[in-house]
Formats: structure tokens, sequence, C-alpha cells
């Protein structure tokens, strides 16, 4: 038996973009029926960030009101590549990786769910997808039209600018529908990208005289320099993986006008408290210290306080007392992912990519305040971005 929620509550408001449709939930909720909570997560990557997470907080909510969360990680359809989101054709990855992917995901599945059998239900979709007959496909493929699979938009856009759509993208959405059939979820909570996806696993499970079921879309976020949504490719993501001094720095990067909507998205802050922080930034308040009230909230959600309290205490004994100077030298680049390597040999603030490699080993190179060791995560130029090499070497981006 399930506790009863409200369609009311934060679980269903805060972060949500659509649901799907708001009576049928409703009715689900009221029922005190145990329902089965679907979230697809592809391998195509072994990392996890705090964009994914929010679609797993809400379903970790569920799950302490009773319900089950029913986690499918797409070993099969990793193969065949999802195009959300994407102007080109994905690469296709080996077993060996997907696997490896596999296992690493699971690891952090456990920082956020309830991991024990009552309450969660872990898939591979390759269980159904594998054994599936040739004639069952092509039963399954008749009930969808070339049409209605070419109304997606990014469909649309590399039809008009001549770019190719593989056989096996347009079959996608017909493949994570359908595992809406097999494990008859009642509910799915997911990034607003994937809602056509989604609308299939409906449109399939009436098909196959199934309840179809409700679809809770969230809000998708650009990434931390304001860009593009989050992407390791880009530098502009926290990862769940990253420790929390990582967490912390990350945090701290960024941008003004987003600090808002990351506290209301990637936090569990009360919104009076949001609401405050709001005020006190359009009464002139200092974006640096709303930046710090974040960055301690993503870490005690991820960290437990205690750790929150030491990254900021740790934070502000590094960096409180360093001052630039009011000139410098700028350099006119292009903004997004640079190599950090690269980015300080353009600057001129290292003679050769040997001296850069070592400079970054030393922990002599910060962007905007934050120390950057790690040569083989990007970093997201943005406008203003001020770097510093050694003590006295500045240089800021126009």
């Amino acid at each position: 038996m399930s506790t009863k929620l409200s369609l009311q509550s934060e679980l269903f408001t805060r972060g949500v973009e659509d649901i799907v449709t708001r009576e049928e939930v409703e009715r689900s909720l009221k029922s005190g029926r145990r329902l089965r909570i679907k979230l697809g997560i592809d391998a195509t990557s072994p990392d996890l960030h705090i964009g994914h997470a929010t679609p797993l907080w809400k379903i970790r909510a569920l799950q302490d009101a009773g319900h089950k969360a029913v986690i499918i990680l797409g070993e099969f359809t990793t193969r065949v590549g999802d195009p959300t989101g994407k102007d080109a054709t994905r690469p296709v990855l080996s077993e060996t990786v997907i696997k490896k992917n596999i296992a690493s995901l699971k690891k952090q599945l456990g920082m956020i769910l309830r991991m024990d059998a009552a309450h969660l239900e872990i898939r591979k979709n390759s269980e159904w997808w594998a054994r599936m007959k040739v004639g069952e496909f092509f039963s399954l493929l008749s009930l969808v039209t070339h049409a209605r699979l070419i109304e997606r938009e990014m469909f649309q856009q590399r039809i008009k600018h001549g770019r190719e759509i593989a056989m096996t993208e347009m079959l996608y959405p017909i493949l994570q529908g359908y595992d809406s059939v097999a494990i008859k979820s009642d509910m799915t909570i997911i990034g607003s990208d994937q809602l056509f996806n989604e609308h299939f696993g409906r449109f399939f499970q009436e098909k196959f005289a199934i309840p179809p079921q409700t679809i809770v879309s969230l809000k998708i976020l650009p990434g931390l320099d304001g860009g593009a949504k989050m992407s390791k490719s880009l530098g502009n993501y926290i990862a769940l993986m990253d420790t929390p001094q990582d967490k912390f720095g990350k945090a701290m990067r960024l941008i003004d006008a987003l600090i808002i909507p990351y506290l209301e998205v990637y936090t569990d802050v009360a919104g009076e408290e949001i609401r405050r922080v709001e005020r006190e930034l359009g009464g002139g308040g200092n974006p640096r210290d709303a930046k710090l009230f974040f960055a301690e909230a993503l870490v005690r959600r991820y960290h437990g306080p205690a750790i929150a309290k030491k990254e900021r205490e740790r934070f502000l004994a590094v960096y409180s007392g360093r001052q630039q100077p009011d000139e410098m030298p700028e350099i006119s680049l292009r903004e997004g992912a640079w190599s950090l390597v690269e980015l300080l040999v353009a600057c001129a603030l290292a003679p050769s990519k040997s001296e850069a490699r070592r400079l970054v080993l030393q922990k002599a190179v910060e962007a905007d305040g934050i120390t950057l060791e790690n040569l083989s995560d990007p970093i997201a130029v943005k406008k203003g971005m001020v770097i510093k090499v050694g003590k006295r070497k500045y240089i800021r981006i126009v």
C-alpha cells in the first residue's frame, strides 16, 4: 500500500514542465495502488550528472511513498543510439564498453535511489529485444507510420539541412516506447527531450490493452556556462561522481542568470529560501553569496551537511583573500569547450603544450578563482572569464 501524494505537492510542480495527463496522475495517486515508475538510461557514458539525477530524485520521493522504481538500463538501445538532441548519428559502442558503463551507472543509482528489491527493479532491455523474433518486430512496425516518426523536430532539422538519418535512429522511439509495454509501467519521469519517445510508450500500451503510462516531463536547464545542456564533452556539467570539492568548485563557476533556476531544479532547498535569495539578488545583492548558498546546498544533497559546511569553509579560506587586479590583458576567444592545454597556449599563458601541462599538474592554473587540476576535462570558456597562472599572470576573455 502506498502513501497518498497530491498533484499539488512539490514533487509534481517543482522543476516540472508538463504532465500527461494530469487527470490520470490524479486518479493513480488517489487509488492508493502501488505504481511502477519507469526510467530508462542508455549506457552511452559511465557518468551521470546532476541533470540526469533530477528524475532520479523525483523517483526516490515516490519510492519513499511506497511506489516501485523500474530502471531500464538500455543495453540493447545503446547499440542503436538515441538521436535526441543530436544533429548527427552517434558512434556505436562496443559491448565491452557498454558493460563497463552499466556497472558504473548502477553504483551511481545507489547515491539517490533505494536499492532494495522491494523498492527497485533493474532491467536490461536486451531481455526482450534480444529475444524478439523478426515477425513479431514487423508486427510492431506495422502499427507506426513513417509520417509520425519524422514529425520529430530533430529529424525535420536534419532533413532541412540535408543530413542523413540512420534507420536505427528512426526506430529508436519504437524501441523505447515498447519498453513500457515490456515492464507495464504506470508512470515515467523524464527530461522534456524524451517526451516524443515516451508518447510511443502510451501508444503501444494502448495497442496491447495495457493502461497507458502517465508522463511527468521535467525542465532541462542549460549547462554551467548558460549555453547547451550539460555535457561532458562541453565541460559544462557537474558529475555525480565528482568529489565534494569539485562539485563545490564547479557550482561556483555557474553564470549569475542561472542561480535561481539551479536552486529550484538541482537542490532540495525550501521554496521560501529560494525566494529570499531571489529578492536579495534583485535588490543588488552579491551573486557570489548566492552561488555559495547554491554550492553548499548542492553538496549537502549528495554528501550531507557536515561535508557541505567543510567545503564552504575550504573555499572561503582559499579564495576569500585573493583579489584580481583592476586592469589586466584581454583576449578575444570563441566561447564553448576548450582543451585546458590549448587554452593556456592560445592565451599566451604558457609557451608550449608541455609547459601548459606542467602548470596544470602543479595546480598553478585557475579560472574565475577555481583551481583547474584535470587535464582531461574540457573547460567551458565564456566572455568575462578570468584565467590566472601562478601568482601574477592574469588574462580576461572578451
